[in-house]
C-alpha cells in the first residue's frame, strides 16, 4: 500500500470571515510600520490616527484584549524599508473564532476582552 506524506495547508486570507457589511463597509486600509510580520485573521490595535497623507497606522496585538481594534484580512511581511499595507477588519462582521491568531502570550480572560471590544464595533464572533 502507497504512504503519501501529510500535507498541511496554511489559513487562506479572509477564510476567518463568515459575513460583513455590503460593500466595502467593514473593512478599512491598515498600515503597518516596517519591520512587521502580520497574520490572517491577527487581532491589531490602533496606534496612531489616518492623516490626509497616510491611512492609519496598526500594530499586531500584543497581550491586553482592550487593545483589539481590527483584525487583519491578509498577512504579510515587511520588505527592508518598506511598510506593509493590508486591508483590515474594522466594523460590521461575523468571524469564526476558532481561526483567530490570538497572541500565544494571551490569557483567555483577555481573548475575552477583546471579543467584547470587537462587540462594540459589531464585529461578532461565532
Amino acid at each position: 500500500m502507497p504512504q503519501f506524506p501529510l500535507q498541511t495547508e496554511t489559513q487562506h486570507p479572509a477564510e476567518f470571515i463568515l459575513s460583513e457589511a455590503n460593500g466595502h463597509r467593514s473593512r478599512a486600509q491598515g498600515w503597518f510600520q516596517d519591520p512587521i510580520t502580520v497574520l490572517v485573521a491577527q487581532p491589531c490595535k490602533l496606534a496612531a490616527a489616518a492623516t490626509s497623507d497616510l491611512p492609519a497606522r496598526y500594530a499586531p496585538v500584543v497581550a491586553l484584549g482592550a487593545d483589539c481594534d481590527a483584525l487583519a484580512i491578509y498577512g504579510g511581511v515587511s520588505s527592508s524599508g518598506y511598510d506593509l499595507y493590508l486591508a483590515i477588519l474594522v466594523r460590521d462582521a461575523e468571524v469564526n473564532k476558532n481561526l483567530i491568531k490570538w497572541p500565544v502570550n494571551m490569557v483567555q480572560g483577555e481573548r475575552t476582552a477583546g471579543i467584547t471590544r470587537f462587540a462594540t464595533q459589531g464585529i461578532i464572533f461565532r
